[in-house]
């Protein structure tokens, strides 16, 4: 006789929508989940991660609810930061030039900028910070389509991972091993810095599943297969 497979619970299901997509999208490992309480708002189980210095789940948390541009502002800030610290890796021309390209995407999000941005980091190498943050900028346009010919949409939330990515990668890449934990906390404090900007957790939380809400929504409506001929 065939046993049934056996499904497991829910962890985020009393949870209210805004923050159970919150950290479904986080995807937090399980010693972060041990820690999920939902009778206590983000900022408790924020908190609790930074205290028992669970960094990656913190800063993928901190990922999932920042607009586009903030969190690539954050991640740029990370990855400039360093090739600066001590034990840091100095920037190669190619990442340099990434690095200046993403902060003219910052300054000015247009699509020419954005798509330059997508040049240099490939230049520099996607699995480098700076590629990542670049591709994070590629993925935050109208369309991943070449220009002059209809536009194709990426998927909702395709930039977050590698804004998180590119953080940890950033703090990781630091010859002493000593430093990067620490880095990794220095990284939090700062994104922590524009969630309040943005009014807290909740409201941040809030702002982001409505945008994505909105997102998924065009994005659904444009991918749609055209109606067969009559």
């Amino acid at each position: 006789m065939t046993t049934p497979p056996v499904i497991a619970p829910d962890p985020f299901a009393a949870y209210a929508p805004p923050a159970r997509w919150l950290l479904e999208r986080s995807a937090p490992d399980d010693d972060a989940l041990a820690l999920l309480d939902a009778r206590q708002p983000i900022e408790a189980l924020y908190n609790a991660w930074i205290a028992k210095e669970l960094f990656p789940a913190a800063l993928r948390l901190i990922a999932a609810v920042l607009p586009a541009r903030e969190s690539v502002w954050w991640a740029w800030v990370s990855a400039r930061h360093a090739t600066q610290v001590a034990g840091g890796k100095p920037a190669s021309a190619e990442v340099h030039k990434t690095l200046t390209s993403i902060e003219q995407w910052i300054v000015r999000p247009d699509d020419e900028a954005r798509r330059a941005a997508w040049d240099a980091g490939t230049a520099a190498g996607m699995d480098t910070p700076v590629g990542m943050i670049a591709a994070a900028v590629f993925l935050s346009g109208n369309s991943v389509a070449p220009p002059h010919v209809p536009p194709v949409p990426p998927p909702p939330g395709a930039a977050m991972p590698l804004v998180a990515g590119a953080i940890m990668l950033s703090a990781a890449s630091n010859q002493k091993a000593e430093q990067i934990m620490p880095t990794m906390s220095a990284f939090a404090a700062q994104g922590l810095e524009i969630v309040k900007r943005l009014g807290g957790w909740d409201p941040a939380a809030q702002l982001a599943y409505d945008t994505h809400q909105r997102l998924q929504h065009e994005y659904t409506r444009a991918t749609a297969p055209a109606p067969p001929a009559r």
